[in-house]
Order: C-alpha cells, then sequence, then structure tokens
C-alpha cells in the first residue's frame, strides 16, 4: 500500500469560488498543477502567454495548467463564474508517465463528457475537504488519481461520447454498421453510407470516433456476439454466422485476440446466475450496451 500511496497526487489546495463579472485573475505563474472545473459554459477566457493563446470557455470544462506557465482567467463580464479547482503536486507527471499524454502535451481545455464522472469527482474532492473526516487527505488524493486518470481517458478513449455530437454522415455510418451485423459488410459499403470517398471518410471517422471503421466494425460484432453467447441459446458457430463472420475458427481467433480468451470460456462463465437473469433491454440512455459483463481480473486463490 506504501508504494501506491506513493504514486498518488500530493494535494496542496482545493476551493469552490463564484468570480465576480469581469474580473481577471492573473497573470501568474504557478509551481504546481491545477487543475479547474467550470461547470457552465460562458464568456470567459483562459489565456496563455506562451504562444498567445486565448482559450474560449463556453462550454462545460476542465482547464488544466502546469508549472511555470504564464496565465490568466478573464471571466464573463456579465454574470458570475463559479469554479471549482484542486492544486498538486504528482511524481507521475513530472516523470512524463505516457499514460497521461493528453495532460503532458499543450492541452489546456478538456471537453466534459454528457456521461463524465468527473464532475462529480471534483464536487466530492470539495466535500470532503470541507469536512475532513478520517483519512480525508489520503481519500482526496486516491479521488484525484482517478479523476486525472478519467480526464485523459475521456479525451483519448474512442468509444468515449464527447461533448461534441459525432458529426451526421459518422453517425450514419455507424448506425449502418449497427443494422449489417450479420453481413459481410465492407468498409467500403460503410463509407458509402456517409456520402464520402473511403480514404476521407477512413480519415474523419478516425478523428471523430478516435479508432478506425475496421476497429470500431469488429468491436460492435464481439459486443453483439457476447450477448448472444450469454443467452446460453447459440453455439459459437451459430454466434460467429450471426455476427458476420465467415467461420468459427475466424471468430474464435479474434475473440480471444482482443478479450484475452476464447469464446467458450465466456459462454461458461455465462453459466452462472449473475448472468442468466438478464434480460433484453433496449436503453438509449446508457453509453455502453446492457447486459455485458466485463471480467477485469481472475479471481485470487
Amino acid at each position: 500500500m506504501a508504494d501506491l500511496e506513493n504514486q498518488w497526487p500530493f494535494i496542496h489546495t482545493v476551493g469552490d469560488v463564484w468570480a465576480q463579472a469581469g474580473s481577471i485573475l492573473g497573470t501568474r505563474n504557478i509551481p504546481d498543477y491545477e487543475l479547474v472545473y467550470f461547470p457552465e459554459g460562458t464568456a470567459s477566457v483562459y489565456e496563455v502567454e506562451v504562444g498567445g493563446l486565448s482559450i474560449s470557455l463556453d462550454k462545460p470544462c476542465f482547464v488544466f495548467t502546469r508549472p511555470g506557465e504564464n496565465h490568466r482567467y478573464v471571466f464573463d463580464p456579465a454574470r458570475k463564474v463559479r469554479h471549482l479547482f484542486i492544486h498538486f503536486d504528482y511524481e507521475c507527471l513530472r516523470e512524463n508517465d505516457i499514460r497521461f499524454g493528453t495532460l503532458l502535451r499543450d492541452t489546456h481545455r478538456l471537453l466534459v463528457s454528457s456521461h463524465s464522472l468527473l464532475p462529480s469527482l471534483m464536487k466530492q474532492m470539495l466535500r470532503i475537504a470541507n469536512f475532513q473526516s478520517p483519512y480525508w487527505r489520503r481519500r482526496l488524493s486516491a479521488l484525484l488519481a482517478a479523476a486525472l486518470e478519467e480526464l485523459c481517458a475521456s479525451a483519448d478513449n474512442a468509444l468515449e461520447e464527447l461533448a461534441n455530437p459525432l458529426p451526421i454522415p459518422i453517425a450514419r455510418a455507424i448506425a449502418y454498421m449497427e443494422a449489417h451485423l450479420e453481413e459481410p459488410v465492407t468498409i467500403e459499403e460503410i463509407a458509402r453510407q456517409s456520402g464520402w470517398s473511403h480514404e476521407h471518410f477512413t480519415r474523419m471517422f478516425a478523428a471523430s470516433v478516435g479508432i478506425s471503421p475496421k476497429r470500431a466494425l469488429l468491436e460492435r460484432r464481439l459486443i453483439r456476439a457476447e450477448q448472444l453467447m450469454m443467452s446460453g441459446q447459440w453455439t459459437v458457430k451459430q454466434i460467429a454466422f450471426r455476427v458476420g463472420f465467415g467461420d468459427e475458427h475466424h471468430f474464435s481467433k479474434m475473440y480471444k485476440r482482443i478479450r484475452g480468451m476464447p469464446p467458450t470460456a465466456y459462454i461458461e462463465r455465462c453459466e452462472s446466475s449473475l448472468f442468466r437473469h438478464a434480460t433484453a433491454v433496449h436503453d438509449q440512455e446508457t453509453p455502453y450496451p446492457a447486459n455485458r459483463h466485463i471480467f477485469v481480473n481472475e479471481y485470487i486463490k
């Protein structure tokens, strides 16, 4: 546990402040890292001296400032602006840990996903700091470590729904994928649904979703396969054909490569009553497939 604690952020200050309309914070240069959460979009601006950057805070977002960066905030001239902040140091950031590539680059504003846990994590950290119950400093560090991991994942992860919706041509192509998972559909066919050329579609898809169309199609097929496997009504061969694979061997090989286990092992685990009680639903509010059990680690015997 000591080694884990040494890898946690060391927090200096936290706060929840309403800035006066038209006020200015800065110019300043801080020796540590600062993460600021703006719950609402306003006409406020974050300015960075190097490069002369002027970043609009017109959407709910996080702003990340690194040590030694001259910057200032110019708050909305017409309204008060709430912002939650935390100052901290973190050895993982100082050592350029690749997990935090998003924060180590020249990124300052990070938009908040509609399904993001980050706003709740920030508010919980402020509550903990305010009441200071037993082990409150330890809890703050643990939650901030989680928040930073989530912040980078939200910016980098292909399956995260960001604050900006997908372009209509991309959304149309994804809907076509879902409707034709049983067929040997090609990326060329999917690209045609967007109205773009194959090359332009592939570039735009990767930029919008974060992974290639080919990988997105494979992922959707595997998710559909897992839904069928959990029902206990189909053989691996039948499932392979129902999710667009030409043969059982190819399906099994790809499933094991991506999921780390053969489909037969997944089916065996689905014999548990934990799986058998599930029923099919269509939930548009949840950003991931219903009735999917994800194995993280084996039980330690």
